[in-house]
């Protein structure tokens, strides 16, 4: 009867200092498996790849017209960081090319910048840079085509410009009562195409 309570007891013992140990090692085990995980996997920072912070940071900002405004300035105030070397942001106007605009290129009269170009844009945009955009250097570009060929034309500037973060609106706009309208399918297609 005394020996087995006695091996009772040590199985007990040595039972409760397995479970101790585990408790107290396998963590200890895990946490040193993540470290020498983490060590040899390159970890990469949520930001643009590549971009050196010390240069300022280039913007394509596509607006579809003035009720783009408002939203383009507040990303660009969220953006610009600091004002040195600060952010250049290209405002580009995407203009679909309609049969107006296409009959004034056919007689060589050219396009013409106030009639396809909103200058409620340009003013906003440059009353607010005037106002309180420090550390933002504002440019002009207008990207005019037909929407079938308007993501090449985006592509293509944003490479020639040399540009790593293109900037699209939504292809619907809110209503007063918080609900959208149908929207232009036309950009639809071109944000979709754009983004693949």
């Amino acid at each position: 009867m005394g020996c087995g309570r006695a091996t009772s007891k040590s199985t007990a013992i040595g039972m409760i200092l397995a479970i101790f140990f585990t408790v107290l090692y396998i963590p200890s085990v895990v946490a040193q498996i993540i470290r020498r995980a983490r060590k040899k996997v390159p970890t990469h920072r949520l930001a643009l790849q590549s971009l050196d912070p010390s240069s300022e940071l280039r913007i394509l900002l596509c607006v579809h017209g003035p009720h783009n405004v408002p939203a383009s300035i507040n990303f660009m105030e969220i953006s610009k960081g600091e004002a040195d070397p600060g952010i250049l942001v290209y405002v580009t106007d995407i203009i679909e090319l309609t049969e107006e605009i296409s009959e004034t290129l056919e007689r060589g009269e050219g396009v013409h910048t106030e009639t396809v170009e909103d200058t409620e844009v340009t003013n906003a945009f440059q009353a607010h840079v005037l106002d309180s955009g420090e550390g933002i250097t504002l440019k002009r570009t207008m990207a005019l085509s037909t929407i079938n060929n308007m993501p090449q034309e985006i592509c293509i500037l944003a490479e020639d410009l040399m540009i790593p973060l293109v900037i699209l609106q939504f292809h619907r706009r809110q209503r007063q009562d918080g609900t959208f309208d149908s929207g232009n399918q036309g950009f639809r297609y071109v944000n979709r195409k754009v983004m693949s």
